[in-house]
């Protein structure tokens, strides 16, 4: 459960499900098809916006989970046997310049695979999709053309997807993940006037 803070700020107030810190577990597109990943992640505020960290770790289980597998028990049964990758984004809740009733998120990342994508899209309830607008990359980097990813609130756990596209074809990571007891209280700030 989550202890909403009394002065939380008013532009973050649509992503208050997010936060918290989460773990579970999911599938990514490995060399051999999808592997099982297990995964970390963790939403504070900073200011008026969210900062959220995604951890993905590889494991080497050879246990066997499906949907009906809970995001704390799949984690639970998974071997971390590596870090795979990681992404630290800020998520901005924006108004519609045509319509101030209107929002849409902004949501700037980088990741250790050498990416930094510019994601715009809609929060619906706990429900969010997310389109790539603007990437740059590493040289060595993957040559993302296109990328989507929805997240949404069920039954207490977030479930996510996400699918970039490259000239080799759809990469893809996908999970759930519960929320555990914070490891830090969610802190917020009064913005100082200018």
């Amino acid at each position: 459960m989550i202890v909403i803070p009394e002065n939380l700020p008013q532009q973050v107030a649509p992503l208050t499900w997010l936060l918290g810190s989460w773990r579970g577990w999911g599938t990514a597109t490995g060399d051999d098809g999808d592997v099982l990943i297990a995964l970390a992640f963790d939403a504070q505020v900073v200011g008026n916006q969210v900062r959220t960290r995604i951890t993905v770790y590889d494991t080497d289980s050879v246990v066997e989970l499906d949907a009906h597998t809970g995001a704390l028990d799949g984690a639970d049964m998974l071997k971390k046997s590596g870090f795979r990758w990681e992404e630290t984004a800020y998520w901005a809740v924006v108004p519609d310049p045509e319509d101030e009733q209107e929002k849409y998120l902004q949501v700037t990342s980088a990741t250790t695979r050498g990416v930094a994508h510019l994601w715009v899209g809609k929060v619906q309830g706990p429900r969010i999709r997310l389109l790539v607008d603007t990437l740059a990359r590493t040289e060595d980097a993957l040559a993302v053309s296109k990328g989507d990813r929805m997240l949404g609130l069920v039954n207490s756990d977030i479930f996510f997807t996400e699918t970039l596209t490259t000239a080799a074809g759809d990469f893809t990571t996908s999970g759930r993940v519960a929320r555990v007891v914070d490891p830090q209280p969610i802190e917020t700030f009064a913005k100082e006037d200018d």
